[in-house]
């Protein structure tokens, strides 16, 4: 029975994806910056340097506390003199509380609330796939990094482990025209449960995964950037980066029955505090905070004896 379990859980992994695309209407908190000083602005907030996000172009960045716990993640797009920030709707009063105070009097830089008049859609495909032919952007190719609008309504695209993931931006007001494209293109629209299977698959930390936690053990460590100016928390960002090693992780765990989020004794490796846990009807996927261990993959038993596998996010 284990060997099997172990086989079936492999080859699952490389196929959760739908053979047509599935989409999401997502409940994120959207803030607009305005100014010439915005990007300057919101750079001293942030532990991402933002010197490189150029006119229609898009990154990840990270909030931190003083402390260097990650506070929350958000999607930057910067439109001419604007920039999108798409974050965390549970956190987003506190962040724009930082950006607000972190301006100085002297400074061309408004932030305005967009959550009642901007939608934001989620669009995961194969990547095979190009969605964008049927929102007239005929053999376009997206970078990663850039943003493509037509029509008031903003793409970008990011590439995981086989899959393309749209982040769509437009006037709520314009949302059913853009729900009918996407079902004409055969598009299943999901739930959030479904969803949250298809993040843990692809590996991608949610603010429930960070929050509280360091961003290196969150394996958002790339979006630190120790060679910029002062930023909240970089004291001890490079505390950790000058002391050279971690004792703990950002993992994904597969098996074939739900897993409750929380503490979990895990046979060879110690205690693993599942922050994201997702069952599917024949599959669980998780993701969680571990010790360091050595192996990109580990065969474990959880300690009620269910068979597990655990991978390193970064390695898989």
């Amino acid at each position: 029975m284990w060997v099997w379990a172990v086989i079936w859980l492999r080859w699952y992994l490389v196929d959760y994806l739908n053979l047509r695309c599935e989409h999401i209407v997502r409940s994120s908190s959207i803030s607009v910056m305005k100014g010439v000083d915005s990007q300057i602005v919101l750079d001293r907030m942030v532990s991402t340097k933002l010197s490189n996000l150029d006119n229609m172009g898009t990154q990840i960045a990270l909030f931190c506390d003083a402390n260097g716990r990650v506070e929350d993640i958000a999607r930057l797009m910067k439109i001419d003199e604007q920039i999108l920030i798409i974050s965390s709707p549970e956190y987003s009063s506190k962040i724009r509380g930082m950006i607000v105070s972190g301006a100085g009097w002297d400074e061309d830089c408004s932030l305005l609330n967009g959550d009642e008049a901007i939608a934001h859609i989620t669009l995961v495909c194969k990547d095979e796939i190009d969605p964008l032919s049927h929102f007239g952007l005929v053999n376009f190719d997206l970078l990663p990094d850039k943003v493509v609008e037509n029509e008031d309504v903003l793409f970008s695209k990011e590439e995981i482990g086989g899959a393309n993931v749209f982040e769509i931006l437009l006037p709520i007001v314009k949302i059913d025209k853009i729900m009918s494209k996407l079902n004409s293109m055969g598009s299943e629209k999901i739930g959030e449960e479904r969803w949250e299977f298809l993040r843990i698959g692809l590996g991608q930390p949610d603010i429930q995964d960070a929050r509280g936690n360091l961003p290196n053990e969150s394996g958002l460590g790339e979006l630190v950037s120790l060679d910029k100016g002062c930023y909240p928390g970089q004291e001890i960002h490079a505390r950790v980066d000058s002391r050279g090693r971690l004792t703990k992780q950002i993992v994904r765990i597969v098996s074939n029955s739900p897993i409750e989020l929380g503490a979990h004794y895990v046979e060879d490796v110690g205690k693993i505090n599942l922050t994201s846990s997702q069952y599917d009807g024949s599959v669980n996927l998780s993701l969680g905070i571990s010790p360091i261990f050595e192996s990109s993959k580990i065969h474990s038993k959880l300690s009620n004896g269910a068979p597990i596998k655990i991978e390193k996010i970064n390695d898989s």
